[in-house]
């Protein structure tokens, strides 16, 4: 708690002195015309007492409640850049504030066994320091100044908040409004307030992070472009950030990309075609977006002619059909699957941890020379997965060509892999024929089933992937190719080797990253996975599953994998009548091979340990619904329920409904 003393005593009488001076001068020594200022508002406008002793307000329950629930979605990203920032700085003391534009704590971190002084200071969750109650202080001078401020010991106006100091900046939308603040504040600092700069450096840092994550969230469902003037830096700091809409129309930019573009001019990026700002296409940003994810591009800026390197990204979840014409892309796609359409890696991942760990580690390694060697049971989606590799690579624009080596007889199969020249052999064609290898020439070569590929023809295989050339039946002379390979099988690699059944060396070369596929039965995003294979089996039609339908579903082992459901699916919607599917229209086997359950006491369900009188409670059954119906996505359920996303979150809290990629 503090204590009134002397100096307390001091400081309201040299503030009171103040209001005859423009600027004041602190136990720093310097002359602070923004304190001085502050200062001025706070005795001519908010006729505040800088001798009050009454503690800083704090907001606590439902009042509370009312600054965080309009904010949950970014303070759910706010509270990662605290955290990281918090681990850097606790061990000095020091306690972090995020405070909404009104000045209210609506996130803290701090050390618990400070609580007690913490709370009595006001430096705690919920607490109150606008300029115009508490005076000058971090937060609030923060809010009137828009920039990033000290306010150290006796700069503060209240004579209460001498012993504190505050490192305070601003965190701003892309359209310029104030969105908050991000305050480090210290309860004992040291006297000299230069010993405040490297906080505020870091809060800076901290805070530019946020709001550059939350802008990605924002714009989730736009195109985005990253670029940063240094070529090694553009992978690591995200920087400058432009959103680019369907029509190829800027629509946003972060303060640093602005200011990058037009160096100070005022001017703004938005409402312009991307090809207006910088030397690119739209078809360009979605080709790199969507084919060339990792890739580096230099763009040059028109106003600027300044050169910066770049890195794309699609919207989230989509999935884009490659026009043939122009070869050109058409915009992204939803949620259904339409012909002629690929699906992306996140898609395949879902909200499955390994699936994402998966994803994660292929796109470290696909645009290096690493061979992948996809590992599942039958069914799970290889060749779908090593095509949305392909799709994402460097290498998208090349052929991806696929061979089952266990589909094709032993005797064709090396003039399928290799091919021939004319006349290499009787009943050849009389053309000779290129084989899988050379087809894939600059693209991606796909092996399934590469455990049965007979001996021999290993051999040959490992000498296309060391040598990086083939020699064709019947040729003399080898042909140079450049191809990712990725391999795939059900049967176990190593102990073929151990059988002499496998080359071992083969085995090595094609095992540069495995990637381990996991049954649809362990997957602990089924629900998720059945509503989207419902929407893209059931294409333009409205197709629902009832609830006692859609546990049976969820509870039954899937021996074939997703290649099985989208079997199943695919005849329920056949068989099923008014759009809904039913017990009834569930192939008998499943139903003979599975324990009926309620859905609701499902691992992947959306609903843990409901009781009867949730299942029969109306406004849970509505809530639910809608949310299945959206795939789990808050802002359009929320839309069709009519209410806010917070009420909407209220509602699922009330009646313990949780999304299934939050399940533990």
């Amino acid at each position: 708690m503090a204590v009134w003393g002397q100096g307390m005593n001091q400081h309201v009488d040299k503030v009171f002195r103040s209001a005859d001076s423009s600027s004041i001068t602190t136990k720093s020594g310097k002359s602070e015309i923004q304190i001085s200022s502050s200062w001025q508002r706070c005795l001519a406008k908010y006729n505040l007492d800088p001798s009050t002793k009454n503690k800083p307000r704090i907001l606590t329950g439902r009042a509370l409640r009312e600054y965080q629930e309009p904010l949950e979605e970014f303070l759910l990203i706010a509270r990662s850049g605290m955290k990281s920032l918090y681990e850097k700085v606790s061990s000095a003391g020091y306690c972090i504030l995020l405070g909404d534009a009104n000045g209210v704590t609506i996130d803290f971190l701090g050390d618990p066994k400070d609580e007690r002084e913490n709370r009595d200071a006001g430096l705690f969750l919920g607490s109150v320091w606008s300029e115009s109650i508490e005076g000058t202080c971090g937060m609030g001078t923060c809010i009137e100044e828009r920039k990033a401020i000290v306010i150290h010991r006796d700069e503060h106006f209240r004579a209460r908040h001498i012993g504190l100091s505050c490192s305070t900046t601003p965190l701003f939308l892309s359209d310029g409004s104030l969105l908050g603040t991000l305050d480090i504040s210290l309860l004992r600092p040291p006297e000299n307030k230069s010993s405040q700069m490297l906080a505020l450096q870091m809060v800076n840092t901290s805070a530019r992070l946020i709001e550059n994550a939350y802008f990605l969230r924002l714009y989730k469902d736009s195109w985005i472009i990253r670029f940063n003037s240094m070529q090694a830096f553009v992978e690591v700091v995200t920087e400058n950030i432009v959103a680019v809409d369907s029509e190829g129309y800027i629509i946003a930019a972060n303060e640093s990309a602005t200011r990058e573009l037009f160096r100070g001019e005022g001017n703004n990026p938005e409402n312009k075609l991307i090809s207006e700002v910088f030397d690119l296409s739209f078809d360009d940003l979605m080709n790199h977006a969507l084919n060339k994810t990792t890739t580096i591009l230099p763009i040059r800026a028109m106003d600027a002619g300044l050169q910066y390197y770049a890195t794309f990204r699609a919207p989230e979840m989509s999935k884009i059909r490659v026009m043939e014409i122009k070869g050109s892309v058409d915009k992204a796609l939803p949620a259904r699957q339409k012909p002629g359409t690929y699906l992306t890696l996140e898609y395949l991942a879902g909200t499955d941890p390994q699936m994402m760990h998966n994803v994660k580690c292929t796109r470290r390694v696909m645009n290096k020379d690493i061979s992948l060697l996809l590992i599942g049971e039958t069914g799970t989606g290889k060749e779908v997965f090593a095509q949305a590799v392909h799709q994402a690579s460097e290498r998208a624009a090349k052929p991806f060509v696929a061979l089952n080596c266990a589909s094709i007889p032993e005797s064709l199969i090396e003039s399928e892999l290799f091919g021939y020249k004319q006349g290499a052999f009787t009943g050849a064609n009389s053309k000779g024929m290129r084989g899988k290898v050379l087809q894939a020439d600059g693209g991606t070569l796909f092996l399934d089933e590469i455990g049965d590929m007979p001996l021999n023809l290993q051999t040959r295989l490992l000498r296309v992937l060391a040598e990086k050339e083939i020699l064709p039946l019947g040729s003399e002379a080898p042909m140079k190719v450049d191809l990712h390979v990725i391999c795939a099988t059900l049967r176990n690699l190593e102990e073929l080797v151990s059988n002499g059944q496998f080359r071992e060396d083969l085995y090595y070369r094609l095992n540069g990253v495995t990637i381990t596929l996991p049954p649809l039965r362990e997957r602990q995003d089924r629900a998720l996975l059945i509503e989207n294979v419902i929407a893209a089996e059931a294409e333009n039609s409205k197709v629902r599953i009832a609830e006692d339908a859609f546990g049976i579903l969820l509870n039954y082992s899937w021996p074939g994998n997703i290649r099985q459901l989208r079997n199943v699916l695919r005849y329920c919607i056949a068989v099923s009548e008014n759009g809904v599917i039913g017990i009834a229209d569930l192939p008998p086997d499943i139903i003979r091979n599975t324990t009926p359950v309620q859905a609701t006491f499902m691992i992947d369900c959306a609903v843990v340990e409901s009781s009867p009188e949730q299942l029969d409670d109306p406004e849970h059954a509505a809530v639910y619904g809608v949310l299945r119906k959206h795939k789990w996505n808050i802002t359009d359920a929320s839309l069709e329920l009519g209410m806010s996303r917070s009420t909407l979150y209220r509602k699922m809290r009330k009646h313990s409904i949780i999304p299934p990629n939050e399940m533990e």
